[in-house]
């Protein structure tokens, strides 16, 4: 085979030979499923490193204890769940190898098979794209979740009073509905200018909760029937006026909304400021103040990297199309 293999060479040779064509679908089979396997052992490796140094099977919490300081329940694997999946994709990880490594020594003779891997690489690092990010996410988001617990348990160490509880999680949980309503807000502007790009990306796709409530509501406050909300906007039968008006008012009410949970936050903090004396004796606002900004501010950084990978994928679908 000639240093010309790659391009149109390579795939007018496999058009012409059905021996070549079924070795590298086989091929791409085998390197398919060994660098997926990769990226599993490599990701629940990272989990389980994780696991030890933050100590996140120490941290868990019940359900009524996240639900009431907003914060995730679920988040990880036990260490045994961890460690049974890392040895399993470790052991088929092994395996595959062994299979690839016969399956090259049957390669054509007239084929060069470190070109043929080199394409076949390439052609699969592209096709796991998609895949290699999301698990990049995972990998952050737990360390996000992780923090958040050890944050969480820093604010209770202080022994706050009822009052102060109940200021942390209005707090909170007007912090963490703000950041998913501004996520929501830069995600439906994103897809509205880029839609007639987008090939995969639907409205429904997205998953936009509470936009998807305001849209619903202008649509009935303008006395539209639509009998089924969870087609896209491209496919809903309104003229393109009323789809230009809808789109622009979406993001204007949920402004409005945020900007309520944003009232809310100020609220509480001037609640705390208010209080001069120490609490109990023992520890002072100043420090409850501390701890609850500490943990607002990790909310707040957790959404932001959350929507700026939604906002990477719904580009790269853009860029896709383009090419």
């Amino acid at each position: 085979m000639t240093n010309d293999f790659p391009g149109n060479s390579f795939t007018e040779l496999l058009n012409n030979n059905e021996q070549i064509l079924t070795y590298t679908r086989q091929l791409t089979i085998l390197m398919n499923k060994l660098n997926y396997y990769k990226l599993q052992q490599e990701q629940w490796t990272y989990y389980y490193q994780l696991g030890i140094t933050e100590g996140i099977w120490n941290g868990r919490v019940s359900k009524a204890m996240a639900q009431m300081n907003s914060m995730c329940h679920t988040y990880g694997r036990s260490k045994v769940i961890v460690n049974q999946r890392r040895e399993k994709y470790q052991k088929q990880l092994e395996q595959t190898e062994n299979e690839l490594h016969e399956y090259m020594k049957q390669a054509p003779t007239h084929v060069d098979i470190n070109q043929l891997t080199t394409i076949v690489t390439h052609f699969i690092h592209q096709d796991q794209y998609s895949l290699r990010i999301e698990m990049e996410r995972r990998r952050q988001m737990l360390k996000w979740n992780a923090e958040d617990h050890r944050l969480i348990e820093i604010f209770y160490k202080l022994e706050p009073r009822q009052t102060e509880i109940h200021s942390a999680t209005v707090i909170w949980k007007a912090t963490s509905a703000e950041q998913t309503l501004r996520s929501e807000i830069e995600i439906f502007k994103t897809w509205v200018s880029s839609r007639s790009s987008l090939t995969f990306y639907t409205y429904r796709d997205l998953g936009l909760t509470t936009i998807n409530e305001i849209l619903t509501q202008l649509v009935f406050d303008q006395q539209c029937v639509i009998t089924n909300l969870n087609k896209s906007i491209n496919e809903l039968d309104l003229n393109q006026n009323f789809i230009d008006h809808i789109t622009i008012q979406v993001p204007a009410k949920a402004e409005q909304t945020a900007q309520v949970y944003t009232k809310k936050v100020i609220d509480e903090k001037v609640k705390l400021f208010s209080m001069k004396k120490k609490t109990d004796g023992k520890t002072t606002i100043d420090s409850f103040l501390s701890a609850i900004e500490n943990r607002t501010n990790n909310i707040i950084q957790r959404a932001h990297y959350n929507t700026k990978h939604k906002l990477q994928m719904i580009c790269n679908e853009i860029g896709t199309h383009k090419l």
